[in-house]
């Protein structure tokens, strides 16, 4: 900024090299000051917004996870693409605060103890088919989270809302990826009650289409 400013003073001192009338010293500096003032008073906003974008940066931390972009958020709180900080691995975010979910201090507690019983009984399933959980945790202020894989797909109710009705076999070949995450779940004493197209990813998985989620 600085350099900057300098542009017209230096370019008067050229000018007078070559014997080009120009402006008294005096007047030169009246003239340009603004230049030097204004360059100045910049550094002060751009000092307060650099050590605001690191504070953000800092808290938006969870753990080794870095949050990137907000993908959605509902009633039970946001999911954020995150980026893992020493692996080179994106992850999906599911972050529930109590500020979200609008309720008391005694049901935010519920309602953490019941997401951390989803993350752990989920983590423990190992069906293919069911999303892998990586992490889960309490945020410094008090939020719970829990790290998921990052699906490239779309989920079923999307699909149908756009292309039309799902051919028979096509639906018969999700519907038994869906019947083998559910059967693992049932092996282990778990239900899944929030069962409908909008909770079924069709993803792909490596060179695999119509990998289900």
């Amino acid at each position: 900024a600085l350099a900057a400013a300098a542009m017209d003073p230096l370019a008067v001192w050229f000018a007078h090299m070559r014997g080009i009338p120009v402006p008294s010293l005096a007047s030169t500096l009246v003239l340009y000051m603004p230049n030097f003032i204004v360059a100045f008073v910049s550094v002060v906003p751009s000092t307060i917004l650099h050590k605001l974008g690191r504070r953000l940066h800092e808290a938006q931390r969870l753990g080794s996870y870095q949050l990137v972009e907000l993908l959605g958020q509902g009633g039970m709180g946001e999911v954020w693409r995150a980026k893992h900080q020493l692996l080179a691995r994106d992850a999906a975010v599911k972050l529930v605060k109590g500020e979200i979910l609008g309720v008391g201090e005694a049901e935010t507690r519920l309602v953490m103890r019941r997401f951390e019983r989803e993350a752990r009984a989920t983590a423990a399933l190992s069906s293919p088919h069911t999303i892998e959980v990586f992490d889960f945790g309490l945020t410094d202020d008090g939020a719970f989270y829990y790290v998921m894989e990052l699906l490239s797909g779309r989920d079923l109710e999307s699909l149908v809302r756009e292309f039309g009705p799902v051919p028979a076999d096509r639906a018969i070949f999700l519907l038994r990826q869906v019947s083998h995450s559910l059967a693992d779940a049932h092996a282990r004493g778990l239900v899944h009650r929030d069962i409908k197209p909008a909770n079924i990813y069709v993803c792909r998985m490596g060179l695999e289409y119509d990998f289900v989620k």
